[in-house]
């Protein structure tokens, strides 16, 4: 669909959502969009089984599909269509929020989350951080259901990696957050904001030499075919965000805003399987077509410690992102506490 195309539609259904709202009630059967913008991948799937329990949980009175392949529009149009309404959900990298929530970008902070998909999303439920986050976005029209783990990122190359001199001066594609960007500062690579479904043409054009991303989105969105050195750092990890459209969430009744938190927890479980089971199979994978290495321990040590020293300093000092960027090294020694065999 043509971003034209796009743009009509979802205009179309803002009026459509403008004239249920104007009514004062809830209609017998509501048609709900669930916008992504990924295909044929975990992510899709998450976005399938949120979209079926809304459906089977409010015994027919939602509706629900979800649309794939930005066919609701790229990031930044699906969100500013679901603060409106028109677009009643959606779960993607929490990323991908930062220029609406600025504070949600935190979670994109170097060496913060642990690597396993359930993890991450235990790691968020415990978070004060991640309760700021869920209050910051309300004031932005944005319900947050809830924060899961996708899994952790490493380096995706068209050349070897054995030290972190080897990225100095490399273009890598990174989510448009401040964090991510910022880290790429300190460890002298080139960060370039871009939509996932740019990168396998700007890595064939040479326009990229790299990407960071868990193994199962590089294989499964073929990313291998244009990059043959995966290099294991995990110097970040995805934290998805699942969220609704707070202007509509607020005019359901009670017992429908309740069907939405079930399944928003119903969906997070599944969630947490799909993806550990993605991301493991996804390694295996990419291990049989492509050089898989570990950078040296050093190295990741001399990444951490200019993280510490650059992006993390910056961001402490923040007016806004300060106390959450503060917050989250609490989250983070609390939570290794409990936590240490099983990081």
């Amino acid at each position: 669909m043509k971003i034209a195309s796009k743009v009509a539609f979802i205009a179309a259904s803002m009026f459509a959502a403008g004239a249920v709202l104007a009514q004062g009630k809830s209609p017998a059967v509501q048609n709900l969009l669930i916008g992504n913008a990924t295909a044929n991948d975990t992510q899709a799937a998450n976005n399938d089984k949120f979209a079926e329990l809304l459906t089977k949980y409010s015994n027919g009175r939602f509706k629900a599909s979800a649309r794939h392949g930005e066919a609701l529009g790229n990031h930044a149009q699906m969100i500013g269509a679901m603060q409106a309404g028109a677009i009643h959900g959606m779960t993607t990298a929490v990323g991908f929020t930062a220029s609406v929530v600025p504070e949600n970008s935190m979670f994109d902070m170097p060496f913060l989350l642990p690597g396993r998909p359930a993890m991450i999303t235990a790691f968020a439920a415990q978070s004060k951080a991640a309760a700021l986050m869920k209050e910051a976005a309300e004031k932005k029209g944005i319900h947050v259901l809830a924060f899961h783990g996708i899994g952790s990122q490493s380096f995706l190359t068209k050349f070897p990696i054995s030290k972190l001199s080897d990225i100095q001066g490399k273009k890598f594609r990174v989510i448009p957050s401040p964090p991510r960007m910022g880290s790429y500062q300190d460890w002298g690579g080139v960060a370039r904001p871009m939509e996932l479904g740019e990168v396998y043409t700007a890595l064939q054009q040479g326009n990229l030499d790299g990407m960071e991303n868990p193994p199962d989105v590089i294989y499964k969105m073929k990313m291998h075919e244009v990059a043959k050195y995966y290099t294991i750092t995990e110097h970040f990890a995805i934290a998805a965000i699942m969220m609704v459209s707070k202007k509509w969430y607020d005019g359901l009744p009670k017992d429908l805003q309740d069907v939405v938190e079930r399944a928003g927890r119903d969906t997070v479980a599944f969630s947490d399987v799909a993806y550990t089971k993605a991301q493991d199979d996804g390694m295996k994978a990419l291990r049989k077509v492509i050089t898989v290495t570990n950078m040296p321990p050093a190295e990741i040590q001399k990444m951490k410690a200019l993280a510490l020293k650059g992006v993390w300093e910056r961001m402490k000092a923040d007016p806004q992102k300060g106390p959450i960027a503060k917050l989250l090294l609490q989250d983070l020694d609390n939570f290794n506490k409990k936590n240490s065999n099983r990081r």
